[in-house]
């Protein structure tokens, strides 16, 4: 996570334009096989301690996980062998209920709540 306290190290990478990153309605999106989701406390501020590059089809693909950070710390306290451990190579497919675009990713990740984060392998 870059020293800005963001979610991610992407933020350069991203095409300009204003997006407050809400979804109108009710919308849900159609869960594929393989995904899981996490569940991260950011109220007190802590970043989420990865690195993450915005993808064409929407996702943010993790190529970094910081030590000691909020998604370090989720690995850490799950149990042998689980299936719900954040690696590289992930895509981050929603936050919060946030979807399809890098940019609604990314500013749902910079809030300070509990954010709900489905993963994809």
């Amino acid at each position: 996570m870059g020293a800005t306290g963001s979610c991610c190290s992407c933020e350069d990478d991203l095409p300009g334009g204003a997006d407050d990153g809400k979804r109108p309605g009710r919308e849900t999106r159609k869960r594929s096989a393989g995904e899981f989701t996490i569940i991260i406390d950011r109220r007190s501020g802590e970043g989420l301690g990865i690195d993450a590059s915005p993808e064409k089809n929407g996702t943010l693909e993790i190529r970094n996980i910081t030590p000691g950070g909020l998604v370090e710390r989720w690995n850490l306290s799950q149990p042998p062998n689980s299936q719900e451990v954040v690696q590289p190579g992930m895509r981050v497919v929603e936050v919060n209920g946030r979807y399809s675009s890098a940019v609604q990713l990314i500013a749902a990740c910079r809030e300070t709540e509990v954010l709900h984060i489905t993963l994809m392998p």
